[in-house]
């Protein structure tokens, strides 16, 4: 991993996407998984959780979160793989509100279940996420 290339742990890529780094380097997350908080609003969308229980991503999502002064209304669960969704607890208990947590149905298998008390809906093609400056289709 020292060959690659560096990426900061916060960067604004656009004017209405914020990269969150999961700071969770490893053989098959590189530098850390990429989250994303999309919008320009005082409610946005994140991309992704993170991994479970890493306090240096959770600090840095909250650092943005009051930088921009917003919180999130919908979280987009890209795939299933616990560098994606394991971060769903500790991002909940950050949020100053509610938020809609939503994925895309598995075809080859049935889903797992996340920990208790959190429930998702389901994406469904075609459908479209929007808030503030920013929609997701």
């Amino acid at each position: 991993m020292n060959s690659l290339k560096s990426i900061p742990n916060i960067a604004k890529l656009t004017s209405n996407i914020i990269l969150i780094l999961g700071c969770n380097p490893g053989p098959m997350t590189l530098q850390g998984t990429n989250t994303y908080l999309i919008g320009t609003g005082k409610r946005r969308i994140l991309l992704d959780t993170g991994e479970v229980d890493v306090p240096q991503y959770i600090n840095n999502l909250k650092k943005v979160l009051e930088e921009e002064e917003c919180d999130i209304e919908h979280i987009i669960l890209t795939h299933w793989h616990h560098d994606h969704v394991g971060g769903i607890p500790d991002v909940l208990r950050l949020n100053s509100s509610d938020c809609k947590i939503w994925k895309f149905r598995r075809s080859d298998k049935q889903d797992d279940v996340l920990p208790s008390k959190i429930s998702f809906d389901y994406l469904h093609d075609g459908q479209t996420l929007s808030t503030v400056g920013a929609s997701l289709r």
